[in-house]
């Protein structure tokens, strides 16, 4: 039986009138007669019966509306997961460092919900050692990484961009090693950080061993630091290319051996669903111009 037929029924039974069913539906009459005909037929029970000048249904006729009704709504509903594949929805976690989510990640989420309005994102903001394991968990659907290139056993990674690191100092900072003055403090990312380790073999490789720290996690507390002339860092490019242009600090890219990436990951028997794979593919094109 197809499901066109059950249709044509419960249109009929709506307006009580073949004739007025057809104009609604845009058959012919004859069509409307051939496809309630064919219904009864299956059933070998008939669907409508006069009462004087009126059309009205049968007891068997009601039960099955009542039936059709419920099928009617499960199928449309079994159609709607088809089009999840065209207009992605449900609800997105995403893991990154709060250098990638203020730099890299905006123009991308910004895009993504002019696409997809209906999928609902959630953002956590942590370092790349506790988003890893939150995706093992399953607490994260996806996160982006700024870390060098592993082999996980459990995680998948995407490459997107192999980032360049600077020092970073106050414009009036004097020489070339990126070296506080004895008034200015070191400011380091969170321990966990990649990058802070790279900086702190930098120092050690110049026999400096800071005393005077300070540690944040914010980014941007860091460069509001050097711009006011409190102390030296090490951050990605990325986050510092405007204050550089603009004069507000001096920066000097250091090449330590260790690449960094920024990369997508997820956990290897993550079902990429449409929400997800369109996210994945449009962080893939924007990446080309980083």
């Amino acid at each position: 039986m197809e499901i066109k037929n059950f249709r044509t029924f419960k249109k009929i039974a709506e307006l009580g009138s073949f004739t007025k069913a057809a104009q609604d539906l845009g058959y012919a009459q004859s069509t409307l007669t051939f496809q309630v005909q064919a219904i009864e037929r299956y059933y070998q029970k008939p669907l409508f019966e006069r009462v004087g000048k009126n059309m009205e249904l049968t007891q068997f006729g009601q039960q099955l509306l009542e039936h059709i009704d419920i099928l009617l709504s499960n199928y449309e509903k079994l159609e709607q997961l088809g089009l999840q594949d065209i207009n992605p929805e449900g609800v997105i976690r995403i893991g990154t460092p709060e250098s990638l989510m203020i730099y890299r990640l905006y123009p991308i989420i910004k895009k993504y919900k002019q696409l997809y309005p209906k999928v609902e994102i959630i953002i956590i903001d942590d370092q790349c050692k506790f988003l890893r394991e939150q995706l093992n968990s399953g607490d994260l659907d996806i996160a982006f990484l700024v870390q060098p290139e592993y082999t996980y056993a459990n995680i998948k990674t995407i490459l997107l961009k192999k980032e360049t690191l600077c020092l970073v100092a106050p414009t009036d900072l004097e020489g070339e090693d990126f070296l506080p003055a004895p008034s200015q403090m070191v400011l380091f990312t969170e321990k966990e950080c990649s990058y802070r380790q790279i900086f702190s073999a930098y120092m050690q490789s110049l026999n400096f061993f800071p005393t005077n720290i300070l540690e944040t996690e914010s980014v941007e507390a860091i460069k509001k630091y050097v711009i006011n002339g409190l102390g030296i860092s090490y951050l990605p490019l990325y986050a510092v290319e405007e204050e550089c242009a603009n004069g507000k600090m001096r920066i000097k890219p250091y090449d330590s051996g260790i690449q960094l990436y920024t990369q997508i990951a997820y956990h290897k028997n993550k079902w990429l669903n449409p929400a997800l794979s369109a996210l994945i593919e449009l962080s893939v094109e924007y990446s080309k111009g980083w």
